[in-house]
């Protein structure tokens, strides 16, 4: 470990500079300028000249140099002399040499190359990384199991965004936005994506009047800051979605027919078995086209109907919108109210609210160009879908943002990027004329041409074709590989910037899985929870001391509400301590000793772009400075290389008025009914039964519903509250507990380190204000400080962040907070069926503890 003397500043001459970089305390990547004097840092603010937050700075940004200087850094390589691995268990560790650690490291990875390359895994958070020397250095040594990230917030989401607007991600205009419903998120209030962009602009729509209902199990900051809260029991979020779908549709009558009719598949005519119908000669879905009296392809038709029976290709159908109102009208508002706890009063107006908002026929002119003007938005996140049937939720709210037309048009809907600067990238159409993913964007997602087949990637992959973050399946199948009929068991893991241990499941479970790796190399700043199983520890660099070109991807950190497309680079602001190198260099290297390098360039030069003369070239070794130079002048020209990021930050691109409301300029389709996603289910259901496996393929259906989650079962018991966890606008997983700074915040906050439980409950319970209690699950048991409050939902306790921490160089973070995570189960029962997303819906019992 680091001593303060390794961090001393060197003895030079005066030195008082301003440093252009991007900040990488969340995914966000906010511009910052950091100060550095004689070789410190002593103050980083916002980067005026980056408009993805336009010189603003949270507190985490700020407390960033905090982290860099932490005197319990490691410093050198470390190797394990204990052969016994858990909790608490001391690793014996011996400082050895950098040369001795890759030797060590070389020989266990050339083994497993020669022997199985897929006995390989990564696991990793770090943003800059993930798609480029990730892909390029797996890859090429043979192992397809690089992807272990995020367990919750990421998989029902990108599942079901790609599928329903072809991008990553799910945001709304706040710009023109005058009613936003924030189901189970608290985008706008620091918090979720792009927060402070978002905050900024959410500040601004609610000084011009626009109205925030947050729908939230939990008073968060983005309920106390609302128009309305409307608490919600937890995982019932599509119950209370599709209760609006159907008021909407079957009560008031209101939803956009003609953006319906030519902008979705919702005039397709279907059949009794739940297909389109189809034109023998084509093969393209049928509507009904009204001009003409008879069923024709559906781009063909001028006419299209929504609604009624007809006979076709010699069946009977109807449009798929006919089938999606019959479908919601069992989400009755007095049955939805019995199943969300939300009164169906409130359900009936809020319906109205939002279809009235809606302005659905209107226009507005912005930049001279008229467009359709939709103000209405649903926008979701982690807390409404990370659970057990999470896709079906997302798919619930992307119907009632398109039932309103509010889609990529000025105050609606809108996913990130899916037209680049004048025409660089667009959207494609299937053949039944359905949204596809443009690149850069869309990682090569194509939900209606997967191979589904036997189990060949940790994630198992194979068997989850609408799905694109799979990482809680890499936790089951390392624990177990027999389960899904993998023909290897991992050898190596390579961990870096991802917790494995906090950031996943039950503790239990993390053990479970880790002590199965054979071998585990862990790059980190200090030791924490997964340190305790490595084998080698290497030092690695913070990230005001890293290189990364193009932090700001178009797939998570360029918001289109900032009114441009750019592009930024993260340089060193200080040097690192003696002995710590950037892991990103060390894959490098490990690829040149086990005889790959040049394989690696070569999938650089495609993953990258790289045009010549800027290709890399077979039999040449190339820095990353080079690399990225490279890179840079390959897309933004000579004069734009990696020295110029350095002197200006950010390369900036205005956004047209079609490049930010792009609907009336893209000739695609997006799905209100999901035949692909039926026809999946079939097909991995045919597979599973060939492989004698027991399979859930129940979700894969055409129109969404609200199942309950397994934790419904246990309704009666002693489990008697809900258990859930809220994001806090200061602290980003478990990456920012350990600085001391945010720490001093979250001690002096009166809910962050607590546990939030009604007053109602509490007193039920003989629980007061500040009483230690016991919060346990069929998974765990955790302990904490009660907050009695009215702000949460009487059936409910919250427990922020991802606390709780107990790794050994984590003397900040230890103690402080509760570990939710250790509450929830995990395995294929609390696993979301077609996109992974675990479970964090989770029934508990809370008792007074002795003090």
């Amino acid at each position: 470990m680091a001593s303060q003397s390794a961090f001393a500043p060197a003895k030079a001459n005066r030195e008082d500079v301003w440093v252009h970089s991007a900040c990488d305390m969340c995914f966000s990547s906010c511009g910052i300028l950091a100060h550095r004097v004689d070789g410190v840092i002593v103050k980083i603010e916002g980067d005026p000249d980056c408009p993805h937050n336009n010189g603003k700075l949270c507190a985490k940004g700020m407390a960033a140099l905090m982290a860099a200087y932490d005197p319990n850094r490691v410093t050198s390589p470390l190797k394990r002399t204990n052969p016994q691995k858990g909790i608490g268990v001391d690793p014996g560790w011996q400082k050895i040499t950098w040369d001795e650690a890759l030797d060590i490291i070389t020989q266990r990875l050339s083994k497993v190359r020669k022997q199985d390359p897929r006995k390989l895994v990564i696991a990793t958070w770090d943003q800059s990384i993930m798609t480029t020397i990730l892909r390029a250095f797996a890859s090429s040594f043979g192992t397809p199991n690089y992807d272990w990230s995020g367990y919750y917030c990421g998989n029902y989401l990108h599942s079901t965004m790609y599928l329903t607007n072809g991008s990553f991600h799910s945001s709304f205009d706040l710009d023109y936005c005058n009613y936003c419903i924030l189901l189970g998120n608290q985008m706008g209030f620091m918090v979720g994506l792009s927060p402070n962009l978002n905050s900024q602009k959410m500040a601004e729509a609610r000084m011009r009047g626009m109205k925030v209902v947050a729908v939230d199990p939990v008073g968060t900051t983005a309920a106390a800051k609302a128009d309305e809260w409307v608490p919600i029991r937890p995982g019932t979020d599509a119950a209370f979605i599709l209760g609006l779908v159907n008021v909407l549709l079957n009560e008031l009558g209101i939803y956009d027919a003609e953006f319906l009719a030519q902008r979705t598949n919702a005039a397709y005519l279907v059949g009794p078995d739940e297909y389109y119908v189809r034109d023998p000669a084509s093969h393209k879905p049928l509507v009904w086209d009204k001009a003409q009296g008879r069923a024709i392809p559906f781009d063909a038709a001028k006419q299209p109907a929504l609604e009624g029976d007809y006979q076709a290709a010699g069946v009977s159908c109807q449009p798929a919108f006919s089938r999606l109102k019959e479908h919601v009208k069992r989400y009755a508002p007095d049955y939805v109210s019995q199943v969300t706890s939300v009164p169906a009063a409130t359900i009936r107006r809020i319906a109205r609210e939002f279809g009235e908002n809606a302005r659905i026929g209107s226009t507005i002119t912005i930049e001279g160009q008229e467009l359709p003007y939709r103000p209405v938005a649903v926008n979701i996140y982690r807390g409404a879908g990370a659970h057990k049937h999470g896709a079906l939720t997302g798919l619930a709210v992307q119907t009632l943002n398109m039932l309103m037309g509010a889609y990529y048009v000025p105050g609606g809907h809108r996913g990130e990027n899916l037209v680049g600067p004048k025409g660089a990238w667009g959207p494609k159409a299937t053949a039944d004329g359905l949204v596809l993913p443009p690149e850069p964007i869309g990682h090569g997602v194509n939900y209606y041409e997967s191979e589904i087949r036997a189990p060949e990637s940790l994630n198992v992959a194979e068997l989850f074709p609408i799905s694109t973050n799979r990482s809680p399946m890499n936790q089951l199948a390392t624990t177990d590989s027999k389960q899904f009929k993998l023909p290897y068991d991992i050898e190596v893991m390579i961990q870096c910037r991802r917790n494995l241990m906090t950031n996943a499941a039950n503790r239990k479970a993390g053990t479970d899985a880790l002590s199965k790796v054979p071998f585990l190399i862990s790059f980190n700043t200090l030791l924490d929870e997964v340190s305790e199983f490595a084998d080698i520890v290497l030092p690695d660099t913070h990230s005001l001391e890293r290189l990364d070109m193009q932090p700001n991807r178009m797939t998570l950190s360029v918001s289109v509400i900032s009114g441009y497309y750019y592009w930024g680079l993260r340089q060193p602001v200080i040097t690192p301590p003696e002995g710590v190198r950037s892991w990103r260099d060390v894959l490098l290297e490990l690829a040149d000793r086990l005889g790959f390098l040049d394989n690696v360039n070569q999938s650089l030069n495609v993953i990258l772009h790289l045009k010549p003369p800027h290709d890399l070239k077979p039999g040449q070794k190339y820095d990353w400075d080079a690399i990225f130079d490279r890179w840079a002048k390959s897309q933004f020209g000579e004069d734009k290389g990696l020295a110029w990021f350095k002197e200006n930050g950010y390369h900036k691109v205005k956004r047209s008025v079609f490049e930010k409301y792009p609907l009336t300029q893209v000739n695609v389709r997006f799905p209100v009914y999901f035949e692909n996603v039926k026809v999946a289910g079939e097909k991995v259901k045919a597979v599973t039964d060939e492989l004698d496996m027991d399979w859930d393929t129940s979700d894969y259906q055409p129109l969404p519903d609200w199942k309950p989650c397994p934790a419904y079962n246990q309704a009666g018991s002693e489990y008697d509250l809900w258990g859930v966890n809220y994001k806090l606008p200061f602290h980003y997983q478990s990456w920012t507990t350990e600085n001391p700074w945010l720490n001093e915040v979250g001690e002096r906050h009166l809910y962050a380190y607590k546990v939030m439980i009604n007053t109602q409950s509490a007193r039920s319970r003989g629980i007061r204000d500040g009483d230690p209690v016991w919060i346990e699950s069929i998974a765990g048991k955790v302990k904490g400080q009660a907050k009695v409050t009215e702000c949460i939902h009487p059936e409910v306790v919250g427990i922020a962040g991802v606390f709780g921490a107990w790794g050994p160089g984590k003397p900040v973070a230890k103690g402080k907070g509760i570990h939710f995570n250790s509450l929830i189960p995990i395995d294929l029962e609390h696993i979301d069926a077609v996109s992974t997303s675990l479970d964090s819906c989770v029934r508990v019992k809370v008792t007074r503890a002795e003090a």
